[in-house]
């Protein structure tokens, strides 16, 4: 997903802008290859990150709101659901050049929609797994002289696999999902940002019904080196890991079943920017 601002750093970074459409943990949910029942879902992400080393940083609140849909259509055996996300953002970013020049900008509003056309799930007993390609739709706003923008003007093609597994009855959860993504060429400056992938788990435990609590985490790491204008010589591939607390906390409203879930990640083993903490919090319901 889209961590779409760029910021002055020491480091001369591979992936234009030193930026990429992924998000830390963003996969990393509790049962996150387990089919719902069908029918249409609202999902809603609301996050925040920041990092700041003293001499440069950057914050990202952003939101995404969307509709998930899960059919009664069978697809070799597996289950067929879609979604889309509309992607909303206001990014800052600050830093310090060796003169002591102080450089501050902002910006907010639309950013690069995400969309899941096809996903296929299948379950078996306390096995579930699911494979789906993610898209991200170069819709946000974007000028190559601006230093920060709402997106990085390029499709990415992320093509995941997820792996959920509920033993005890379910009360113990380990979620894994592998994701690789594959990029575009930005047009407007001809710099295609090579190959990542990227690997989201959670390992998770029932305290009842309503409340679970658990461990999610992520690595990633650039795999191929960018191409076109302007790729810097001695440019550093990405690489980079996270970790924090999860919770999940279901409520009853009526006739339907919400489920909240939130998670606080931690950047280390950065070897291309400054760490940064991530907060997300998702929101789902049933229609």
């Amino acid at each position: 997903m889209a961590t779409s601002f760029l910021v002055v750093t020491p480091l001369t970074q591979a992936a234009e802008g030193g930026g990429s459409e992924y998000l830390p943990g963003f996969y990393g949910d509790f049962g996150m290859a387990v089919t719902p029942e069908s029918g249409y879902y609202l999902s809603n992400f609301l996050g925040y990150s920041t990092a700041d080393d003293g001499n440069a940083g950057n914050s990202l609140l952003f939101e995404l709101p969307g509709v998930m849909a899960v059919t009664d259509t069978k697809i070799a055996g597996g289950t067929y659901w879609f979604g889309f996300y509309p992607y909303v953002l206001r990014t800052e970013s600050n830093s310090t050049l060796p003169d002591g020049t102080k450089i501050q900008a902002a910006h907010g509003g639309a950013g690069d929609m995400y969309a899941v056309p096809a996903q296929l799930s299948w379950q078996w007993d306390t096995v579930s797994l699911a494979v789906f390609n993610g898209i991200v739709l170069p819709t946000g706003e974007y000028d190559k002289d601006r230093s920060l923008n709402g997106g990085r003007n390029y499709w990415t093609f992320d093509n995941n696999i997820a792996l959920t597994w509920l033993p005890f009855d379910g009360a113990y959860d380990l979620s894994l999902d592998f994701g690789y993504m594959v990029n575009t060429e930005n047009e407007a400056t001809h710099y295609r940002t090579g190959d990542e992938l990227h690997l989201d788990y959670l390992a998770g435990y029932a305290i009842s019904k309503s409340v679970s609590v658990g461990v999610a985490g992520s690595y990633y790491r650039q795999v191929t080196p960018d191409t076109g204008s302007g790729v810097p010589v001695d440019a550093i591939q990405g690489e980079y890991s996270s970790i924090g607390p999860a919770m999940m906390y279901n409520v009853q409203l009526g006739e339907q079943t919400v489920c909240f879930s939130a998670k606080w990640l931690r950047e280390y083993n950065v070897n291309n920017h400054i760490p940064s903490d991530y907060v997300i919090v998702r929101t789902v319901l049933k229609f």
